[in-house]
């Protein structure tokens, strides 16, 4: 599966996961988006019914730090944009955190859903972290893999207002 990375550049260099695939040979750095656009922002969420176009043109992340890019940055990349569901981070910086995930662990996330695992286990392996996002978001992707987005969406919701409900 071809791997794009779009790089803003905001990141800081030394724990820049989008760099570390691109230098490891799991993904090309690009200007356009091409295939399934990773955006966090999207109304679309990701599903199995990507696999296909992820396939065919691929998946490109946005390389950024969430606290310094907008939605306006996002929509000028031309694509198919897609959201990733309820996930916790497992990297260091974000440890736990819902919703921010580094590229990597978008990436991993993203290939699981599609049910492209072998793939998202070798990426997992890329960093130290990699086991930790996986084993904390187990049922989590389980439950995401290999399903329609309404589906994802209704697991996702349950998911969000379970966690509301407890103290």
């Amino acid at each position: 599966m071809k791997v794009y990375i779009i790089d803003y550049h905001k990141d800081d260099p030394k724990k820049c996961t989008g760099k570390k695939l691109v230098k490891l040979h799991f993904a090309e750095l690009t200007r356009q988006g091409k295939g399934i656009i990773l955006d966090p922002y999207s109304i679309r969420t990701l599903s199995i019914l990507d696999k296909d176009i992820a396939k065919k043109a691929g998946i490109t992340i946005v390389d950024t730090s969430w606290n310094e890019t907008s939605e306006i940055e996002f929509r000028n990349i031309k694509g198919e944009h897609r959201r990733l569901p309820i996930l916790f981070a497992g990297n260091p910086t974000n440890y736990g955190i819902a919703y921010k995930l580094s590229s990597i662990e978008a990436l991993i996330a993203a290939l699981y859903i599609i049910n492209e695992v072998e793939e998202s286990l070798k990426i997992a392996n890329l960093i130290k972290w990699g086991h930790t996002f996986l084993e904390l978001n187990k049922e989590l992707l389980e439950s995401y893999r290999n399903k329609s987005e309404s589906e994802i969406i209704k697991i996702e919701k349950e998911i969000i207002e379970k966690i509301l409900r407890e103290p």
